[in-house]
């Protein structure tokens, strides 16, 4: 008869108890999963702020130069000399400027959010082979 010896046995058990602690040291802690979800939770509305706030510059610049073309198209109704023209351009010219330079400066200040990292996959123990 083919029996295991117990030293045998002895190697595999210890082998098992090998393997099932790998899966279990590598395993989240409840803790760990709670933090990482409220720090994702953060993130998310950070990041929303960020995309309301960036759309809301770029809005602006875009009814800043808008407005400059309106105001231009008037201002061309008008026009009735060279310098009158030329002035109407340099005024657009300035307005559009100052809308990118504002926009510019507001962008540069808004920060955008930094992702939290992600968790260390667990690697899994290796395959006992009997």
């Amino acid at each position: 008869m083919n029996f295991i010896s117990p030293k045998n046995v002895a190697l595999l058990v210890a082998a098992g108890l090998i393997a099932s602690t790998g899966t279990a040291v590598a395993a989240d802690t409840k803790d760990a999963a709670v933090t990482r979800a409220q720090a994702q939770a953060a993130f998310q509305s950070s990041m929303s702020t960020y995309i309301t706030s960036h759309r809301a510059i770029v809005d602006t610049r875009r009814a800043a130069h808008a407005k400059a073309l309106a105001d231009f198209q008037i201002a061309l109704t008008s026009v009735t000399t060279d310098a009158q023209l030329q002035a109407a351009k340099d005024a657009r010219k300035a307005a559009v400027t100052a809308a990118d330079a504002t926009a510019t400066a507001a962008l540069a200040a808004l920060t955008k959010p930094v992702k939290p990292a992600k968790p260390a996959k667990a690697t899994p123990a290796p395959k006992v082979s009997a």
